[in-house]
């Protein structure tokens, strides 16, 4: 893909969202083990279901009954599961979508209505089989990680303010090394409780090449490594891409950990996996923080009562792929959008 520019925009403001009519079948009550348990097995368990990041199970009738006004409060406004992609604009297809559709939050809803009955038991689906936390992904295709890098220690009183903790530790790296696959986790079940989020950081002075990239500040050459957050377990680079991880790099954690009224004493863990040694993949995967404002986030401005839209550009000097492309805006964010701008004038949203 021979792109030229990358113009990245976002808009800010302060915005009111309408709450979506929905309908179920007309005449029909739902019920949990019929129609509710199959909708909470294929959007809900994978966070919901014991010693896993949810604070409740909903696995059992037994265990979802006491949530239940609260749940299609959730599912009615789309607060859960979370998956916040806008319906009425841009790409709607992906894979492993999350997110209800508008039967299924009518079923729920209309069950809530009805009272939450149980149903027949006979019609509870199979339970689901998860895969056990406490093994890697991708171990059963590449075998055990060959580095493991793990931050300190760190204590969550049992009720404090939300923290951030950022350790920075060496990755021990010794030769240049080409990674194929990544993954990263709290060491424990019950450190998944106290971790919104883990951010692992790869810090190296060549990690990013120079010449592809004009000298801007808003491109940085130490970019995200790898996240631990809801829906995401790890990163598989393409066939024949993998990312340089050179000697004397470093990892720059970012833990923010939350209280639940148990003090827990918990540290992550990554996990990389390497190309076997002499086998360099033809693709270098590069890392970026692309900003929509000129000068950095830091000189972000929002005034009150109107719509603010920022812009920057990315100029690239050599054929690139934009390999995944991960949009992050906060509570005052309202769109964003990145547009391909090619050598001939040509663009491409």
């Amino acid at each position: 893909m021979n792109i030229q520019v990358l113009r990245l925009l976002a808009v800010g403001a302060v915005v009111s969202l309408a709450a979506p009519a929905f309908a179920s079948e007309p005449g029909k009550t739902p019920t949990f083990t019929k129609d509710v348990a199959p909708i909470f097995q294929a959007k809900c368990e994978s966070c919901h279901r014991p010693d896993s990041i949810a604070p409740m199970s909903l696995v059992t009738y037994k265990d979802a009954r006491p949530w239940a006004r609260s749940i299609a409060q959730r599912v009615k406004g789309r607060q859960m599961p979370p998956w916040h992609i806008d319906k009425t604009v841009g790409i709607q297809h992906f894979k492993n979508d999350r997110s209800l559709s508008d039967a299924q939050i009518a079923t729920i809803v209309d069950w809530v209505t009805a009272g939450a009955p149980e149903g027949n038991p006979s019609d509870m689906p199979p339970p689901v089989v998860w895969n056990d936390d406490s093994k890697w992904n991708f171990a059963s295709k590449y075998g055990p990680p060959d580095l493991v890098i793990k931050s300190p220690d760190y204590t969550m009183p049992a009720v404090a303010q939300d923290a951030w903790w950022r350790p920075v530790v060496d990755t021990g790296i010794t030769e240049p090394r080409w990674v194929r696959a990544i993954e990263i986790r709290p060491s424990t079940i019950k450190g998944r409780k106290i971790t919104h989020h883990a951010l692992a950081r790869l810090q190296q002075t060549e990690d990013m090449p120079k010449e592809l990239f004009t000298n801007d500040p808003d491109v940085a050459g130490d970019g995200l490594f790898m996240e631990w957050a809801v829906g995401k377990p790890g990163d598989e680079m393409r066939s024949d891409s993998g990312r340089l991880m050179l000697p004397g790099s470093k990892i720059v954690f970012e833990m923010h950990y939350h209280a639940v009224g148990e003090q827990i004493t918990d540290h992550v863990e990554l996990a990389i996996y390497f190309y076997p040694k002499g086998q360099e993949p033809k693709h270098r995967e590069v890392l970026a923080l692309f900003s929509t404002i000129t000068g950095g986030n830091r000189a972000l401005d929002l005034p009150p009562n109107q719509v603010t839209t920022t812009e920057n550009f990315a100029v690239l000097k050599e054929n690139a792929r934009i390999e995944n492309f991960q949009a992050h805006m906060h509570l005052r964010g309202k769109g964003m959008s990145m547009e391909a701008i090619y050598p001939d004038g040509r663009r491409e949203m």
